[in-house]
């Protein structure tokens, strides 16, 4: 992408600014951000989140959502897990944890498909802290919920939810289509 994803343009901000701008507008009061290697310098930049360093991101996802969840409290509701590549409005966050009270495990649908992010009851944090690529990380812990029938799927008018910001291609079609700066 030329730069680090965390830093591309995004709605008159970054595509970091704007989750964490998302998250506290639906409510979130514990902001982790897990920074790489690349973006490590971005720390002392961010005020009232917390900061965790994956030093191996090229390791799997599992390994910043293991250090994400460490790095929160025991007692939580709800947690949301986002990938910065993932934009998301706080309307979509917030149906999200309304639909918790129905299920242990909501995922956002758009025109049928699931998508991104992931919430979760707050009693799931030890499950999460324990997630592995070997196992398949956060994918295989809503794969056994949905199992379970502790999955629910929430339908919503957010194309942003299937959208993975992972080349520039994506990224110019995901600002076109969004119409945002």
């Amino acid at each position: 992408m030329g730069t680090p994803k965390a830093l591309l343009p995004w709605a008159g901000t970054t595509l970091l600014d704007y989750a964490i701008c998302q998250a506290r507008e639906s409510g979130v009061e514990h902001v982790v951000v897990v920074l790489g290697p690349a973006t490590r310098d971005l720390a002392h930049q961010l005020s009232g989140v917390i900061v965790s360093c994956n030093p191996d991101p090229d390791s799997g996802r599992s390994t910043s959502i293991r250090l994400g969840s460490q790095a929160l409290p025991d007692d939580l509701d709800a947690i949301v897990i986002q990938s910065v590549d993932q934009p998301c409005e706080g309307a979509v966050l917030a149906a999200l944890f309304t639909a918790l009270d129905h299920a242990d495990v909501a995922v956002p649908t758009h025109a049928g498909r699931r998508g991104h992010p992931v919430c979760l009851r707050g009693s799931l944090l030890p499950q999460l802290r324990a997630v592995t690529e070997e196992e398949q990380g956060l994918r295989s812990l809503v794969a056994r919920h949905a199992q379970l029938g502790r999955l629910i799927e929430v339908p919503v008018n957010a194309p942003s939810v299937v959208w993975n910001l992972n080349d520039p291609a994506a990224y110019a079609a995901a600002r076109a289509a969004a119409t945002i700066e």
